[in-house]
């Protein structure tokens, strides 16, 4: 069952054509990757779905719902959470507390700068818990600002997390990180995601990464689909090894 349908979208901006009738189904419980070169519309695609823009063209679902054009504040609540890639979300924040503060923000809770985050005991409870599902338990007392990118990158996921999600997307988790941290990274969200029962939406361009982790893999190229498939069709696709996949590791 589709959770997720982007059906004919299409985006332009002062007549450079971001998004030409791109089409997308993401299944209920899969891991879907959305890959190209830079400048093929992934970016544009995700703000589209979340709400930051508007499409020119064409329609987004989500459980069977319209959501075309809804603010983001509305998408979000719907159980779509997202995480761009960014290199140190409430930089001055302790750990927990920009949990708690994502928290917040997903429930729609005013946030009185007189009362300190830890007085939302609710919202504090569920950032605690998810802080130990991915492994943070015991850094939610340090600054944002002192963690090593691996486990900026863990947070980040929390931060979505914690919104309790049935569609999960990441705008390129593994940016930045070494070989190593890159396959710990792979290991751990598919584990934790699939555990959750987290639908996950993802772009990157680690080809070996995306081909692990995915159930299903869209090609964007130049705003259109140019494939979409297994990971075992994707990598024996002549047309997409030459315009993705033989290019960049």
């Amino acid at each position: 069952m589709d959770l997720l349908a982007v059906e004919g979208v299409y985006k332009s901006f002062q007549g450079f054509m971001a998004l030409s009738g791109v089409s997308l189904r993401v299944e209920a419980g899969s891991f879907h990757a959305l890959v190209g070169p830079n400048g093929a519309g992934k970016t544009t695609l995700f703000n589209v779905i979340t709400g930051r823009l508007a499409p020119d063209r064409g329609r987004v679902r989500f459980r069977g719902q319209e959501i075309t054009g809804w603010p983001t504040h509305r998408v979000a609540r719907l159980g779509v959470a997202i995480s761009f890639q960014r290199a140190q979300p409430f930089a001055s924040m302790e750990v927990l507390e920009a949990v708690v503060l994502a928290r917040l923000g997903y429930g729609g809770a005013t946030w009185n700068l007189v009362r300190p985050l830890w007085a939302y005991g609710g919202a504090r409870a569920k950032a605690e818990a998810v802080l130990a599902k991915v492994g943070l338990e015991g850094y939610a007392r340090r600054r944002v600002s002192e963690l090593p990118l691996g486990d900026l990158k863990r947070l980040d996921v929390a931060m979505a997390l914690v919104a309790e999600p049935r569609l999960l997307l990441l705008d390129e988790p593994l940016a930045g990180l070494s070989r190593a941290e890159r396959r710990r990274m792979v290991e751990f969200m598919g584990e934790l995601l699939r555990r959750e029962g987290v639908t996950l939406l993802f772009t990157e361009h680690d080809t070996d990464a995306v081909l692990t982790l995915a159930d299903r893999i869209t090609v964007l190229h130049q705003g259109r689909v140019l494939a979409e498939g297994t990971p075992e069709e994707i990598r024996a696709s002549k047309e997409v090894r030459a315009a993705f996949l033989g290019g960049e590791r």
